[in-house]
């Protein structure tokens, strides 16, 4: 819980946090969108250093720091600054369709077993002999790869529509509201399917 915690704050609160304090005390916009971006960067480096490796999640939130950097010191344009992440969102959910036809699992499937190794044997079981258990994994990832698509989408158009100090405060909202609700169909559909409820049962 305290890990969830600290996480919460450094990778949602501190960046919106710390951008209206940064804007509060007159920073442009550019670097106050730069500055603010640090938080979840400096957690990702101190995880880094104590444990002696870096998952594909750390690279990924280290690579949009530094292109968030790049892009303030390149061009100045804060609304770019914005939809930093939105591109390469776009890139994932289209990396998580494409996992439907390449690879031999879809990625929802392959993260959840990331997650659970001491359950990856079972999951595999099921995985080879329950056609039912196969399809709600696919359809899954449909879901969260579409979502992503549309949650990107979202984000871009509000970082053009709307003024820039207002769009941090409301991508947040749009990027839980969206997690929640991929969260609740994730965990409908698996409850629907029953495998994963039928093995945790028996933990």
């Amino acid at each position: 819980m305290g890990k969830s915690l600290v996480a919460l704050l450094c990778d949602i609160a501190a960046p919106v946090g710390g951008y209206y304090l940064l804007r509060a005390f007159d920073v442009a916009p550019i670097w106050a969108l730069t500055f603010s971006g640090l938080p979840p960067a400096l957690r990702v480096l101190y995880l880094a250093l104590r444990h002696r490796r870096v998952d594909g999640m750390g690279l990924f939130v280290l690579f949009i720091v530094g292109i968030g950097l790049v892009t303030s010191l390149l061009t100045g344009d804060a609304r770019l600054q914005l939809v930093r992440s939105a591109w390469f969102s776009i890139l994932i959910g289209v990396w998580m369709l494409a996992s439907l036809w390449i690879g031999r699992r879809p990625t929802t499937y392959q993260a959840t077993l990331a997650l659970v190794p001491h359950r990856a044997e079972a999951l595999e079981a099921r995985w080879a002999d329950t056609p039912s258990f196969r399809r709600v994994w696919r359809v899954l990832t449909v879901v969260w790869g579409v979502g992503g698509l549309v949650h990107s989408g979202l984000s871009v158009a509000l970082a053009y529509t709307f003024p820039v100090d207002s769009v941090p405060g409301l991508d947040t909202v749009l990027s839980i509201a969206s997690f929640v609700v991929l969260q609740v169909v994730t965990q409908v559909l698996l409850a629907r399917e029953g495998t994963m409820n039928r093995m945790w049962a028996r933990r």
